[in-house]
């Protein structure tokens, strides 16, 4: 696990699963916003979410460090900025933690 995602509060044994943090219905998309992978997306399914970090499950790794913006498949959950902290193998896919920044 990246050592940064052991920084952020409640978060522990490599989830990002915290009290505060809710599932959330159908999948979303994280688009990188920067470096040579601008553009890249990947789908996100399993998802959690809390107002300062969400957990999802991709089918490709997502690198640790990467800006991407978030578009959610739920009606009513506004699109998201973030960076990812945590990107773990699980089953046949990765466990992602995204730190969110604070929403508009």
């Amino acid at each position: 696990m990246d050592h940064r995602a052991a920084e952020l509060p409640g978060f522990a044994s490599g989830s990002l699963f915290t009290a505060a943090t809710r599932p959330l219905p159908g999948s979303a998309t994280a688009f990188h916003l920067d470096g040579d992978r601008f553009g890249v997306m990947h789908d996100l399914i399993e998802l959690a979410i809390s107002e300062e970090a969400l957990e999802a499950r991709a089918l490709q790794a997502v690198p640790t460090g990467s800006r991407v913006s978030l578009g959610f498949e739920a009606p009513g959950t506004p699109a998201r900025q973030g960076e990812v902290v945590a990107c773990d193998p699980c089953g046949d896919g990765f466990r992602v933690g995204i730190r969110l920044a604070t929403a508009a």
